[in-house]
């Protein structure tokens, strides 16, 4: 009796290790994906949003190597003491197998080391700063995990701001006169000294120039001088700022200047209703995509994300898309997800993203042009975002404010 008993527990026991066992496996099995951003942000709505959505239908088509993705976010707020204490829920907390977002370049910075020291591929969709790559050329053997798989570098993105300005508004509009008014994030005085170089380097007079808090909400000043100066473009760099408080007072007081530039908060449909419509013919760059051709899926991809989510993907929505599907491709053709075999994997890719091929550069950025990712500029137009330039994707023309005289 006592050995029929003895077997009994025995057999239980074995039961539930099993049980426990598959339950492990189950958990391996899973691929932990970390998003890190400003998620009370449009930036970082966007990118959670779309991470979100690339999951579900990678999970419904099987998963990555027959693998289940599951997404865990962390917050940086907008702050690199934040940013490194939401990098290390997700590292040694969530124990995620990679790192995907990223927003602001001061954060990313910070995070950098702690993603590098833990060995994890860095899938950076938001940070603009060329000091990322930078990190990877001084030292490859430490930073190789860092690829930006998203937005395009400051170095880019503001080299395609001087060529629009040169392009559309000296060459078909005559206008030569420029003020420039940039955030104080390290993106902006990156972008800054990059804008500036461009337009000079193309003729274009920049009369008024200066760096403002994204914090500002009154810009009276600055435009009072802009008037005196007789500029005739204003172009702004905007990514920590909220935008609403510079275009509103530049709507309402009628300042006589073409308004273009980059703003992060302007990316999305709801800044018509914070704005109350007065962004009406305010000009951003789409540094990672928009309504447009870029690519056969960009407009799919867009629209099926304005269905699920009422609103336009932000900038950081396309990179976010696109990092799962990057790894995904990437582990499929190297049939691993070796952590090694996917950096060499990646530094040959060439992935069909939301905005252009993805491909990289030996320090890991991303590729931009007809050979690579797509750049546009958007207008907003009754209510919508319209591609104006280039015209090979433009659905409509510009518009030029009724206000300013050309």
């Amino acid at each position: 009796m006592k050995r029929k008993i003895f077997f009994i527990l025995v057999l239980g026991l074995a039961i539930s290790m099993v049980g426990l066992s598959s339950e492990s496996n189950a958990e391996e099995k899973a691929i932990k994906w970390g998003v890190i951003s400003t998620l009370q942000r449009e930036a970082g709505i966007g990118a959670k949003n779309a991470t979100e959505m690339a999951a579900e239908e990678i999970n419904a088509a099987g998963g990555i190597l027959g693998r289940k993705v599951e997404v865990f976010l962390a917050d940086d707020e907008g702050t690199p003491e934040k940013g490194i204490t939401a990098v290390k829920k997700l590292l040694f907390q969530d124990n995620v197998d990679f790192i995907s977002g990223g927003w602001l370049s001061g954060p990313a910075l910070a995070e950098a080391d702690y993603i590098f020291n833990a060995k994890k591929l860095w899938f950076s969709v938001g940070p603009a700063t060329p000091k990322l790559a930078s990190l990877v050329k001084e030292n490859y053997e430490k930073a190789k995990y860092w690829f930006r798989s998203g937005n395009t570098s400051s170095d880019n993105s503001s080299y395609d701001l001087a060529v629009y300005a040169d392009e559309f508004f000296k060459k078909e509009l005559g206008l030569t006169k420029f003020a420039l008014l940039a955030e104080s994030s390290v993106w902006g005085r990156e972008a800054e000294a990059i804008v500036k170089k461009g337009l000079t380097d193309r003729g274009l007079e920049i009369v008024f120039s200066d760096v403002f808090d994204p914090k500002r909400t009154d810009f009276s000043p600055q435009f009072a001088q802009i008037r005196d100066k007789g500029a005739q473009v204003l172009l702004t760099l905007e990514a920590a700022s909220p935008g609403v408080p510079l275009t509103k007072q530049w709507a309402t007081t009628k300042l006589p200047v073409h308004l273009i530039g980059f703003s992060s908060a302007s990316t999305v449909a709801g800044y018509w209703e914070k704005t109350g419509g007065t962004c009406e013919y305010q000009v951003t760059l789409a540094p990672n995509g928009a309504r447009a051709p870029l690519s056969p899926i960009t407009i799919p991809f867009f629209d099926k994300y304005v269905k699920k989510y009422n609103t336009y993907p932000a900038y950081t929505a396309f990179g976010a898309y696109d990092s799962l599907f990057l790894l995904k491709a990437a582990a499929e053709q190297a049939k691993s997800l070796d952590t090694e075999t996917l950096i060499k994997t990646l530094e040959k890719i060439r992935f069909p993203g939301t905005a252009g091929l993805i491909s990289f550069t030996k320090d890991h950025e991303v590729i931009t042009g007809k050979d690579g990712k797509m750049l546009a500029q958007v207008q907003w137009q009754k209510e919508k975002q319209t591609v104006v330039y280039p015209k090979e994707w433009a659905v409509a023309p510009y518009a030029s404010p009724p206000w300013v005289k050309k």
